[in-house]
């Protein structure tokens, strides 16, 4: 089969907590998922709250942006995967152009990313990945998610890096309240309303076709 590309390969992964996980999903979202299907070697490095830019001054305190922290990750990648962009939107970051390399703007930190995980690991295999269709409110800055999706999308075609567009393709949606009875992990605790997190089913259902992303890479 296709996907026994994947066996036995190490894959790096940085993004916010649609990577880590939260609460019960914490260290066990699609990646973990595909690691142990394929006996994968993953280093996990999705932090709740991250952003791709450095955040703007007078934002709240946090970890360090992706464009800044991927230099500590691990060497001799076959696969790195990142997404980004939710926090980015929450935390007013301005878009930018898509040649900028200013760090403090999104489509500046992605170039500085691309440029810096493509001399990290050259012979790797890359994918970047958008933000979900998960909040439709305008930021304090007046730009909605899929601005910053649309960013990412536009920036990784300008750089020929593979980028795979959540909102549009994901096939899950918060805004549908048809699934959120199974993807939404505060739901599915019985919390009583959306955290916009997903849950272990979300995360298995979302593997299959991530595993047939990066296998196609």
């Amino acid at each position: 089969m296709e996907c026994e590309i994947l066996n036995g390969k190490t894959i790096v992964a940085i993004g916010d907590s649609l990577f880590r996980g939260n609460k019960d999903c914490k260290g066990n979202t699609w990646l973990e998922m595909l690691a142990r299907k394929h006996e994968m070697t993953l280093y996990n490095h999705g932090i709740n709250g991250n952003t791709v830019a450095i955040r703007p001054e007078g934002a709240e305190s946090g970890t360090p942006a992706m464009c800044v922290r991927y230099a500590d990750m691990e060497e001799g990648a076959d696969y790195v995967v990142v997404l980004g962009g939710a926090n980015d939107k929450r935390l007013n970051v301005p878009l930018g152009e898509v040649d900028s390399y200013d760090p403090h703007e999104f489509c500046g930190a992605l170039n500085i990313l691309i440029d810096g995980l493509s001399e990290k690991y050259p012979k790797a295999r890359m994918l970047f990945m958008t933000n979900y269709d998960r909040r439709r409110n305008p930021s304090d800055i007046g730009l909605y998610d899929l601005d910053y999706v649309l960013a990412m999308e536009k920036v990784c075609h300008n750089r020929s890096v593979p980028c795979f567009n959540n909102y549009y393709n994901s096939g899950i949606s918060f805004n549908n309240k048809a699934q959120l009875s199974w993807i939404d992990e505060g739901i599915v605790r019985g919390d009583g309303a959306s955290n916009r997190h997903f849950s272990a089913e979300a995360y298995e259902w979302l593997m299959t076709r991530y595993e047939h992303a990066l296998a196609s890479l």
